[in-house]
């Protein structure tokens, strides 16, 4: 892992493969292990960084960043190391996180999977969902899930958890001009389908695809679907808007 430092903030990153540059952002509790099943196959057609954000993985030892400064973090590592038009991957609350960061700097494509920006259920209702949300998905996953919550720890999850459901990103979302396609798990009950299509009607460049059998973690859940879907439309991004 490299870390990138901004005064007291610092964030830590993995880079594999080489072409056109790909970040993916993790979301809530999360960490760059949430990609391992996807890594692999974006790594053969893009440089990927997959990124752990404040206060989560091996960025941990912070306490997370308000999404609005996270994303302004993420644009100074961006310029750092010169990464000019990247494709952006963001799950959940690393997709929350996306919207902002394509609002004010130039991404060459957009791919938002259960973005959290239109939450807004309380903490404590959204936690009576959680086993339902582990039922649906991959069973293989929990250690890794439970780990990374054990992490970040019980602090780092509320204030991010508080921050996603204050934070309204309905004013940028004109501004988000970068071609997008949102990714949504059938049977996702955190982050539900008609909040991916509420964000598609907002979004003029965009196009929403649902994964059957997914739950909130699409790209770990199916894997082989969601790459099948996001890699075509990272590599032409345009074209795949005007056929889907």
């Amino acid at each position: 892992m490299r870390v990138f430092r901004q005064g007291a903030s610092s964030l830590a990153y993995a880079r594999r493969g080489a072409g056109p540059p790909l970040v993916l952002l993790h979301g809530l509790s999360g960490s760059a292990a949430w990609w391992r099943r996807n890594v692999p196959a974006l790594a053969q057609h893009f440089c990927v960084y997959t990124v752990d954000l404040m206060g989560f993985g091996r960025s941990r030892r912070q306490h997370p960043l308000p999404l609005r400064e996270a994303a302004r973090l993420l644009e100074a590592w961006l310029e750092a190391l010169e990464l000019r038009q990247p494709r952006l991957i963001g799950h959940s609350m690393g997709a929350h996180i996306g919207l902002h960061l394509a609002a004010r700097y130039p991404l060459g494509a957009l791919v938002l999977v259960a973005a959290s920006a239109l939450v807004r259920d309380p903490w404590w209702r959204m936690s009576l969902r959680l086993p339902q949300a582990a039922w649906h998905g991959a069973w293989e996953f929990l250690p890794t899930l439970a780990w990374d919550a054990l992490r970040a720890g019980p602090r780092n999850l509320y204030r991010a958890t508080q921050e996603i459901i204050r934070d309204d990103p309905a004013e940028l979302l004109g501004h988000v001009t970068c071609p997008t396609l949102l990714v949504w798990g059938e049977r996702d009950v955190l982050v539900t389908r008609p909040m991916g299509e509420r964000l598609r009607a907002s979004l003029a460049h965009s196009h929403l695809v649902v994964i059957p059998g997914a739950g909130h973690n699409v790209m770990y859940d199916r894997a082989a679907a969601f790459n099948a879907t996001v890699i075509p439309f990272l590599l032409n991004p345009t074209e795949v808007l005007k056929t889907g």
